[in-house]
């Protein structure tokens, strides 16, 4: 009908309950978000006032269930919610946050060029947002490079909470999976809908380890501008189950300037398992351990800069205490941005362990011989020459590619002595004898995997014992203590 009213025809000036629309800041496929004030106090801070472009849509409610949930520096503040009547029974409901001058995660990467402490920073304080959001039993589902947005000042932030969930939520589709992006979905989740796609009302459960994988790919192609494999598509996981794909390459094989601490911490949340994964509260402590200790080499921007950075500095200093409350809290009582929390320093034989982790993931892409090439040489990097495409609700996105040159820093001395013939003794974090499963075997005090289908010459990526070739069998971090949220 000519002249109804949307969310899109709303003008600056317009009010929307006690908001005044000062300016349009952006529209997805479910909704569109204005700068705002309100109308009683022009000299209030700015919000952000998110419609529903769809009226009545039950994604506004979850939203606004969960922000009132999680309170913690990396979730948006909730400030109010309404509906906005369009006419006479069309009403949208809307929510009302606090405003974010930040910019989406890749485009910051792509103009500020961080260092790898900038981005161990950045992942402590998503992580430390995930452990309040799954301690609460909620779950976000759809984390991604454009769900997060990075302040001037390093402040990064989860947004879009629509197709989150809680434990007891109702359900929000009748679809096997949850609503989010297939690029981020996990092989778990993967598994599940090639295996029950045509059975009647088969849903996946989703769990927080699905929010860690996304988290995982979110990195992956913020340090690579790439996605990590296999794909996505049913296809993809039937040609996996089937023959196999390529091998994942580490983010720092592709990306040399990354550090290998952190390059660790991607590996462990694209673990195949759900339970090698960890919790968020590990990975925060990992992340917030390693950008605390680590020398000069984190300090390298990750690609040579393209086009003069903006002034988004993510700063020496951190600017989030991104620390929690108590386990029995879900609100983070840190009152403000300005004043840090003291946080007791971590003890050396923490920190030792927290690294023996890290070199325990990170082990088999050390041993690649990308990794023992020379400082002077220059590595290859897939990556966009103008930065990196949105990401939001799009299918099989095909980054174009190019070559990147970038100086190779100096390769620690542990990578150089690892190599592809069987050790004398088992490796940092490698299982040892009681071995778990029948399948492994007892090698030199260690537990190992043979691979079936190999044959010497052994790949790059497994060790050589008696004609036949081993991967190493690796400790597993405890499984995550959330229970499920149940709803989709």
């Amino acid at each position: 009908m000519t002249g109804t009213r949307t969310p899109d025809s709303l003008n600056i000036g317009d009010l929307v309950g006690p908001w005044r629309i000062e300016g349009y800041a952006g529209r997805g496929s479910y909704g569109a978000v204005f700068r705002a004030r309100r109308a009683d106090d022009p000299g209030s801070p700015p919000v952000a006032l998110k419609m529903a472009v769809f009226p009545h849509d039950p994604r506004f409610e979850r939203e606004v269930e969960l922000l009132r949930r999680t309170r913690h520096p990396a979730v948006p503040r909730l400030i109010d919610q309404g509906w906005w009547e369009a006419e006479p029974g069309v009403r949208h409901p809307y929510v009302v946050m606090e405003w974010i001058r930040g910019q989406r995660l890749y485009e910051w990467a792509r103009m500020h060029t961080p260092t790898s402490r900038e981005v161990l920073r950045v992942v402590a304080q998503l992580a430390w947002g995930l452990e309040v959001l799954h301690r609460g039993e909620c779950l976000h589902r759809d984390l991604k490079g454009d769900n997060i947005l990075v302040e001037p000042e390093g402040r990064a932030v989860l947004t879009d909470f629509g197709s989150g969930t809680w434990k007891g939520a109702p359900p929000l589709t009748h679809r096997v999976l949850p609503p989010n992006t297939p690029e981020y979905r996990s092989p778990e989740a993967l598994r599940f809908e090639w295996q029950h796609w045509s059975t009647p009302g088969a849903r996946y459960h989703a769990t927080p380890a699905d929010d860690l994988y996304a988290l995982g790919v979110t990195l992956y192609r913020l340090l690579t501008r790439i996605y990590p494999p296999p794909g996505t598509e049913p296809e993809d996981l039937k040609k996996q189950i089937q023959g196999g794909v390529a091998r994942r390459q580490c983010t720092h094989e592709l990306n040399p300037r990354v550090v290998p601490e952190l390059s660790a911490l991607v590996e462990r949340l694209l673990a195949a398992e759900p339970e090698a994964r960890g919790t968020a509260s590990e990975l925060a402590q990992a992340a917030e351990t390693s950008a605390e200790h680590l020398g000069s080499a984190a300090d390298v921007p990750l690609w040579a800069s393209v086009k003069p950075a903006v002034q988004t500095q993510a700063g020496p200093a951190r600017p989030v205490d991104a620390k929690t409350a108590p386990a029995k809290a879900t609100e983070h009582k840190a009152g403000t941005l300005q004043a840090r929390q003291q946080v007791r320093p971590v003890p050396w034989r923490n920190l030792l362990a927290l690294l023996t982790m890290s070199l325990a993931v990170v082990g088999p892409c050390w041993m690649a011989p990308e990794w023992s090439a020379k400082p002077s040489e220059t590595a290859r990097a897939e990556a966009l020459d103008a930065g990196m495409e949105p990401d939001a609700g799009t299918r099989g996105l095909g980054d174009d590619a190019l070559t990147t040159r970038m100086e190779v820093q100096s390769i620690p001395s542990e990578a150089r002595s690892i190599s592809l013939d069987m050790p004398k003794q088992p490796l940092p974090g490698q299982r040892r004898p009681p071995c778990k499963r029948d399948w492994e075997k007892i090698i030199h005090g260690g537990c190992w995997v043979r691979v079936a289908d190999k044959r010497p010459p052994c790949s790059d990526d497994t060790y050589q014992w008696q004609e036949e070739c081993y991967d190493p069998a690796w400790e597993r971090a405890r499984p995550p203590t959330t229970q499920n949220p149940q709803a989709q």
